[in-house]
């Protein structure tokens, strides 16, 4: 069965979903930015997501050996909606120095993982509140920069270094951001 699903939230909103689909008795078989290919089983399973975009490929491919060792079953998704990329290079700017670049092949297209696990087996992500407020801090860091670039953008058009359309784009960059942020800060408080 194939079902197409759009993210306004990928992490939360995606684990919800595939954790609702397991419960009809689905089991997922891959998954893309929009297109989900799930098949039927009898067995019960539950699904963790997790933002990895901050990794370099090394971590990643590491992170998902240990996953595997420990019998969990890893997909990778995009972030990015319609996005094709062969060949192509990144700046993260926003991510710890070893990551800033990422590359395809490598991790652009697979910022965010799926952890599938059997129903009675519990999902090591996010065990304790100090990698839960990492990970906040680290899905927010995006949002950060785009607003520091969405300022500059307002301030250069405001000093007519750059043409009014800066200014367009400025306020509506720093209207995603700002609501980006207070998204991830209403899930956290949850």
């Amino acid at each position: 069965m194939n079902k197409i699903r759009i993210f306004l939230n990928p992490i939360e909103g995606r684990e919800k979903y595939l954790n609702r689909i397991a419960s009809e008795g689905y089991r997922l078989v891959r998954s893309g930015s929009l297109l989900h290919e799930f098949e039927k089983t009898n067995a019960d399973y539950r699904y963790a997501v997790e933002y990895i975009g901050y990794m370099n490929n090394m971590e990643r491919k590491e992170y998902t050996k240990f996953l595997n060792d420990m019998n969990l079953k890893v997909f990778t998704a995009p972030l990015n909606i319609g996005k094709i990329s062969f060949g192509n290079v990144k700046l993260r700017p926003y991510n710890p120095p070893g990551s800033m670049l990422a590359t395809s092949p490598g991790v652009i297209n697979k910022e965010i993982l799926i952890i599938e696990s059997d129903g009675n087996k519990e999902i090591p992500v996010f065990s304790d509140k100090e990698s839960r407020d990492l990970d906040f801090k680290r899905r927010k860091a995006p949002y950060y920069y785009l607003l520091v670039a969405s300022v500059l953008s307002i301030v250069l058009g405001l000093f007519k270094l750059t043409d009014h359309n800066s200014i367009i784009l400025g306020i509506i960059f720093s209207i995603f951001a700002g609501f980006g942020l207070y998204k991830l800060h209403s899930i956290k408080e949850k």
